[in-house]
């Protein structure tokens, strides 16, 4: 069956394609503004077709779907039963879509970079909806007896990250995770293996999942572990983290296992990595150090006044957490565990091979999630982090609105505004070490700078927070 799509047949819509990609890509021009609008205006009729096409396809596959059950011994009673549930959880859904759709606009209190996903990731996210459960279980860098993995691409996004880091072929080891508390699980759990005999220290601005994962609240520790306190600017206090692992020495602990923070999850702080780790080569202390990294991360190398992480080995730590939904923006929760050693682990028979992580079995995209990750990193203008964030920070001075940024963290902390408020842009609300009531702003260039105007204007017009 062949019908024109917003006026044009199928061999002028080859034409138009065959016209526009000679410009872009074999010669020196680029599209005109009225050549791109075109394009544009006939994307659009395209996916309003497929739309149309994909909820044809649902009303007459609903009936064979049916239909089998009929043959198989279903009453027509059920099924009519079947086919009213099935209606009003569709219609549900498609409301909680637009819904969907509107919230991600005034989503501002939590890091996910929701960037719209290119044509190439967009089509990719569409082969993977029809593929059946690719399951990377066990170590990434060997085959087990599943075959319908994706374990080939896992050590490509792996390779990017590392590359991102400044971290060459052949000096690392890592996998795809559930997100940077999976991540920070495996760090920790490997510098108890490395050091059994040590203590963790981390700060009171280090992730929740640090504590969850030593200590649940009920039963003993599972690991020794202490809480340092932070500095004026909510680092890690170097100089009360080396004192307690001196203490501790005395004390007969044999080792430091360190969980250290690229950006901390409401003050979006970095601590000072490589004092710490100096400071402790200097006192001949064995310790194993994790970086959580989870937002800042994932932030190209090539951006401008960007916290990223230039050369992680420089930095003398031995795992980073990394999520892939935050800044590179994935369309599903996950994050990548980067070691700088490995150890061998006991094959498991089951899968018939090792399996060094922590969770097993791994399910994400993964062709979208590295094409994405390859836009993310490799493929974006040096001003890409920064343009909206200093938009916004321009918008909060002009409304003498006050505010704390650290360095150049794209979060911005401001008094907790009004609960309609926090509700409209989704804010965290937290208190802080002083006891005030604060929220958070976290800055994306997915934001929208008629959002982000609308946003200031409803903090400055609020009723006094009590």
């Amino acid at each position: 069956m062949t019908e024109k799509i917003n006026g044009l047949s199928d061999t002028k819509i080859e034409s138009l394609y065959d016209s526009a990609r000679s410009c872009v890509l074999d010669s020196d021009g680029v599209l005109d503004d009225s050549d791109e609008q075109r394009i544009l205006e006939l994307l659009d009729a395209i996916e309003d077709k497929i739309t149309e096409y994909e909820r044809l396809r649902l009303r007459l596959g609903r009936i064979v779907d049916y239909d089998r059950l009929k043959k198989k011994g279903f009453e027509s009673s059920s099924l009519r039963e079947f086919d009213k549930e099935d209606g009003e959880y569709v219609e549900r859904i498609e409301r909680y879509y637009a819904d969907n759709l509107k919230k991600r606009l005034y989503m501002f209190g939590y890091p996910a970079n929701m960037e719209d996903y290119s044509y190439a990731t967009g089509y990719l996210r569409h082969l993977e909806s029809k593929m059946y459960l690719m399951n990377n279980c066990g170590d990434p860098y060997q085959k087990g007896n599943y075959g319908m993995d994706s374990k080939s691409t896992e050590k490509k996004i792996i390779r990017l990250v590392a590359e991102n880091f400044g971290i060459s072929e052949g000096n690392y080891w890592g996998y795809i995770t559930s997100g940077g508390t999976e991540s920070n699980f495996w760090g920790i759990r490997e510098g108890f293996n490395r050091l059994p005999a040590g203590k963790l220290y981390f700060s009171a601005e280090t992730h929740y999942s640090v504590e969850k994962y030593v200590f649940d609240g009920e039963r003993n520790d599972r690991y020794p572990y202490e809480i340092i306190p932070t500095d004026e600017h909510g680092r890690i206090s170097v100089d009360a983290l080396i004192e307690a692992v001196k203490r501790d020495r005395e004390r007969g602990v044999e080792g430091a296992i360190l969980v250290l923070t690229w950006g901390t999850t409401c003050h979006g702080v970095v601590d000072e990595v490589k004092k710490v780790t100096d400071s402790l080569r200097a006192l001949g202390v064995d310790y194993y150090c994790h970086l959580d990294a989870a937002h800042f991360g994932g932030i190209a190398k090539n951006q401008e006044n960007a916290p990223y992480v230039a050369h992680l080995g420089e930095l003398g730590v031995d795992s980073v957490a990394v999520s892939m939904h935050k800044f590179m923006g994935t369309a599903r929760v996950n994050g990548v565990l980067l070691a700088l050693s490995r150890r061998d682990r006991p094959v498991i028979d089951y899968i018939g091979q090792e399996d060094s992580t922590f969770l097993g079995s791994r399910d994400y995209l993964p062709f979208s999630t590295y094409q994405r990750a390859r836009e993310m990193l490799l493929r974006r203008e040096p001003e890409h982090f920064c343009e909206n964030v200093l938009y916004f920070e321009a918008k909060l001075r002009d409304a003498k609105i006050p505010f704390e940024r650290f360095g150049s963290s794209n979060t911005f902390i401001i008094d907790k505004p009004s609960d309609e408020i926090c509700k409209k842009y989704q804010l965290a609300t937290f208190i802080d070490l002083h006891g005030n009531h604060k929220a958070h702003i976290i800055i994306f260039p997915f934001h929208k700078k008629e959002i982000m105007d609308e946003l200031v204007g409803d903090v400055v017009l609020q009723e006094p927070f009590c």
